[in-house]
C-alpha cells in the first residue's frame, strides 16, 4: 500500500525540499524550484529532468531524502550527458546504499565525481551558492 502524501506549503515535494528553500531565504537567497528541465537520455528511450532549485544558468541544486539506484543512474546519465551543468546533490542524511552495502551516499557521489553533502553541512550548500550566484 503507498504511503499517503502529506501536505506540502509552497508545492514542495519533500520536507527537506521546504526546510533547504527556508534555510536559504534566512541567508537572503530566493533559489527558482523546479523552474527548469534537463533533457537526458537513458539509452533507447528519451526523459527529462527537473532540477528542485536553480542557482544560476546550468547550475542547480537537487535534495534527496532517499537516493534510489534510478536516481543515482540518473545523476550519472545527466553527468555524463551534460558536462556544462553543474548540480550539488543535497542529502538528507549519508546513509548506506542498502541494509547490506558498507558504501555510504557521499562515497558514492565521490566515486562517480557528483558534488555532494548532507543538508546539516550546511558550509558546504551555502559556499556552493555563493561561488554560483
Amino acid at each position: 500500500m503507498p504511503r499517503p502524501k502529506r501536505h506540502l506549503s509552497a508545492g514542495y515535494r519533500s520536507g527537506l525540499e521546504a526546510r533547504f528553500q527556508t534555510a536559504c531565504e534566512a541567508n537572503g537567497w530566493k533559489l527558482g524550484y523546479e523552474q527548469d528541465k534537463i533533457k537526458y537520455v537513458i539509452p533507447s528511450s528519451n526523459h527529462t529532468y527537473t532540477p528542485d532549485f536553480t542557482v544560476t544558468n546550468n547550475v542547480y541544486i537537487e535534495t534527496k531524502g532517499l537516493w534510489t539506484g534510478t536516481d543515482r543512474k540518473k545523476a550519472v546519465l545527466i553527468s555524463q550527458q551534460h558536462p556544462e551543468i553543474k548540480i550539488l546533490y543535497v542529502l538528507q542524511r549519508n546513509q548506506g546504499l542498502s541494509k547490506k552495502s558498507k558504501t555510504t551516499y557521499l562515497d558514492w557521489a565521490a566515486k562517480n565525481n557528483l558534488d555532494a553533502c548532507v543538508f546539516s553541512d550546511n558550509k558546504h550548500w551555502t559556499d556552493y551558492i555563493l561561488r554560483h550566484l
